[in-house]
């Protein structure tokens, strides 16, 4: 019998590990709660979990465990009742963490590469083989439908403002009312966006799905958030 949801929950509150690993953990110690978190420390970085879910600089962090005796959630108790955990600001998070670049070459001429760099919270997730499987396919969906940005949020505000200027004289040059220009410059964007933003895209192996729904569901499977940071396209001769 696999490990009910309740618990891998509790073990990721216990150890601030991925769900994958908690219930790989649960697995391997037949449901046995402090055996999963013995599990769990010997194959991931404690430290950095112990940062990761209070914020505490490394050294506290450190010093909370050998206090402990290296006990997790004692030592994250340590860690709030002295005062040491700090809230992580969400742009320090996205600066600092793991991940890998993935890179693709196609077909037997090797005329175009294509560059992932995805990164996330841990080197444990970092090493996993879902992680890795899942950047190699947004390496095959760059080298596939060559997207020129990552998100709508990665494309130039001045960029953005162009668009919408030549989708409103196009549309106004058609002689359409105001309000239905509007409506014409929203869908004319929103086409644009999913030609050239990788996670607007839809993927080219399943076209029920964009790579944003690729990307949640990588991000719940794993754990913990990922981010797509930047992609490049190099072809020959170009």
């Amino acid at each position: 019998m696999g490990a009910s949801i309740e618990d891998i929950k509790l073990l990721r509150a216990k150890t601030s590990a991925g769900m994958a690993l908690c219930k790989e953990a649960l697995a391997k110690s037949k449901g046995d709660m402090e055996k999963a978190v013995e599990y769990i420390n010997s194959r991931s970085d404690v430290i950095n979990r112990l940062h990761n879910l209070t914020g505490a600089k490394i050294g506290l962090c450190k010093l909370a465990l050998e206090e402990t005796e290296k006990d997790f959630e004692k030592a994250v108790a340590l860690i709030k009742e002295r005062g040491w955990d700090e809230p992580i600001e969400p742009d320090c998070a996205s600066e600092v963490g793991e991940g890998i670049i993935e890179s693709y070459v196609h077909g037997k001429e090797q005329k175009l590469v294509s560059l992932v760099e995805v990164s996330c919270k841990t080197d444990f997730v970092a090493r996993n083989d879902d992680f890795r499987a899942f950047v190699h396919e947004l390496a095959l969906q760059v080298a596939a439908m060559k997207p020129k940005y990552v998100s709508k949020e990665s494309i130039p505000s001045k960029k953005l403002d162009e668009m919408k200027e030549i989708f409103t004289k196009e549309a106004l040059a058609e002689g359409k009312p105001e309000d239905i220009a509007e409506k014409i410059v929203e869908g004319k964007l929103k086409k644009y966006l999913e030609e050239n933003c990788l996670l607007n895209q839809k993927w080219f192996k399943d076209d029920s799905k964009t790579i944003q729904n690729l990307l949640d569901e990588a991000t719940s499977k794993l754990g913990e958030p990922l981010e797509v940071r930047r992609i490049l396209i190099w072809e020959f001769g170009k």
